[in-house]
C-alpha cells in the first residue's frame, strides 16, 4: 500500500509531489499534467500575479522562476503569459523527479477493512490504495452559470471555464455576463477573434485594480488566516469578488460595448436557433451566444469522484459554509489521511487557497503531517 495517493496534476498536485518525493514518501500523482493550464485556460492571455509570487514549491526553494529562467533562456515578463507558467512547471516536475501517472480518477473510497485505508479507481480501470490522500484538484468542477439560463441549450450558454481558443465565435454576436477578469479576458479575445462582443455585468462601472497584482498579501494570508479571530475571518470571506487586471483595460476599452449595472431577468432560445434575453434595465438582446463568467461555487458534494457514502462521512464546515469540508491545521478533514488542498479548502484556510499563492503553505503543512504518522506507524 502506497504512504499517499495526490488527485490532481496541477500547480498543488505537482507541488505536493514534490514535497512527498524529498520526505521518502511513496505515492501516486493521478491526472494529466497541467491539463487545466494547458487545454482549459486561453493561452494568449496571462497570469495577472506578478511571477515573484507564483512559484512552486518544492522543500528548499531551489526550483523558482528565476532559476527557470536562468538554466532555459526563457524570459520572465510581467505579466507573465501563461505558456511560460506551463513550461516552468514541468520543467519544475523534471527537476524534482515528480512522477505523474496520468489518469483521471473515476471513484474515491475509504477501506472499510483497513483502518485510515482508501482506494482509488482510475477511468482505465486501475486500482491504487494508500493510507492517505490529498484531493488537491482545481476549479472544474465548480464552474456556475445563473439559473434564468437553466434548460438553455450548450450550444446557446456555457461557461468560460474550458476555453482554449475562441475562434469558434468568428463572426458571431456574443455577449459575456460578469464583471471580473475572466469576463473582460473573454471579451478582449473574442474581439480578437472578430466576433461582435458586448460586456454586460452589474456594476456600476468597472472595478480595475488600483495597483499591479504581486500575489503577496494573498501569500501572506495564506500562512496567517487558519489563526485568525473569526471576526477577521467572516470580514474576508465577506470580501467582494477581486479586480480585473488594469494589462486588460487597453484590449477592451473603446473597443467592446460595456452595457452596466444590467442583470438577465429572461432567457429563451428563438424560432431560428438564437438566443434572445431580457434586461433588467428593459432592453433586450438576441444573440448567437451567451459566455457566462460568473465565477465559481465551490461545493464538496459536487466533486464527481467521490464515494456517496465517503461524501456523507466527512464533517463539514458551520452552517451555511456546509459545502465545504471541515479541515484542520494540516488540512486534514474529519477522516484521517483524507486531506483537501486548493479550492476546497479556502473556507478554512482562506482565499489564498483558490489560487497558486496557497500552495507553499498547504504543501509545508501536509506532507511533513503526513510523514510524521506514517513515520509513527
Amino acid at each position: 500500500m502506497l504512504d499517499l495517493i495526490i488527485i490532481g496534476a496541477g500547480p498543488y498536485g505537482i507541488s505536493l509531489a514534490a514535497h512527498a518525493s524529498a520526505h521518502g514518501l511513496t505515492y501516486k500523482l493521478l491526472g494529466y499534467p497541467m491539463h487545466f493550464w494547458q487545454n482549459q485556460m486561453p493561452q494568449e492571455m496571462f497570469i495577472r500575479t506578478n511571477p515573484i509570487s507564483i512559484g512552486l514549491s518544492d522543500p528548499q526553494n531551489l526550483y523558482t522562476l528565476d532559476r527557470f529562467s536562468e538554466e532555459t533562456g526563457v524570459e520572465i515578463t510581467t505579466p507573465l503569459p501563461r505558456p511560460v507558467f506551463v513550461h516552468y512547471a514541468m520543467w519544475f516536475a523534471d527537476k524534482t523527479n515528480v512522477v505523474f501517472t496520468p489518469e483521471y480518477v473515476s471513484h474515491l473510497q475509504r477501506i472499510e477493512a483497513i483502518k485510515d485505508g482508501y482506494s482509488v479507481i482510475t477511468e482505465s480501470g486501475q486500482i491504487y490504495s494508500a493510507h492517505n490522500v490529498i484531493v488537491a484538484t482545481g476549479l472544474q468542477h465548480y464552474a456556475y452559470i445563473p439559473e434564468v439560463f437553466a434548460g438553455i441549450s450548450s450550444d446557446l450558454v456555457s461557461h468560460t471555464f474550458g476555453y482554449s481558443s475562441f475562434s469558434s465565435f468568428t463572426g458571431k454576436k456574443v455577449a459575456v455576463i460578469g464583471s471580473g477578469q475572466s469576463a473582460w479576458e473573454a471579451a478582449a479575445l473574442l474581439h480578437l477573434a472578430d466576433s461582435e462582443c458586448e460586456l454586460l455585468y452589474r456594476r456600476e462601472t468597472p472595478n480595475y485594480s488600483v495597483k499591479a497584482a504581486t500575489g503577496i498579501e494573498l501569500i501572506e494570508l495564506a500562512n496567517t488566516f487558519y489563526d485568525l479571530p473569526l471576526e477577521q475571518k467572516q470580514a474576508r470571506w465577506a470580501k467582494p469578488a477581486g479586480s480585473i487586471a488594469n494589462f486588460l483595460r487597453p484590449y477592451v476599452e473603446g473597443k467592446i460595448r460595456e452595457t452596466a449595472h444590467v442583470s438577465v431577468e429572461q432567457a429563451v432560445t428563438t424560432a431560428d436557433g438564437k438566443l434572445f434575453f431580457k434586461l433588467t434595465n428593459g432592453e433586450h438582446r438576441i444573440v448567437d451566444h451567451v459566455l457566462a463568467a460568473t465565477g465559481f461555487q465551490i461545493q464538496l458534494d459536487r466533486v464527481p469522484f467521490i464515494d456517496q457514502h465517503l461524501l456523507q462521512q466527512i464533517k463539514r464546515e458551520e452552517a451555511g459554509y456546509d459545502q465545504y469540508p471541515l479541515l484542520d491545521a494540516h488540512f486534514q478533514s474529519s477522516l484521517p489521511g483524507l486531506y483537501f488542498a486548493g479550492p476546497l479548502s479556502s473556507h478554512t484556510h482562506g482565499p489564498a487557497f483558490r489560487f497558486i499563492a496557497g500552495l507553499n503553505k498547504a504543501c509545508k503543512s501536509i506532507i511533513p503531517e503526513i510523514s510524521r504518522v506514517q513515520t509513527v506507524v
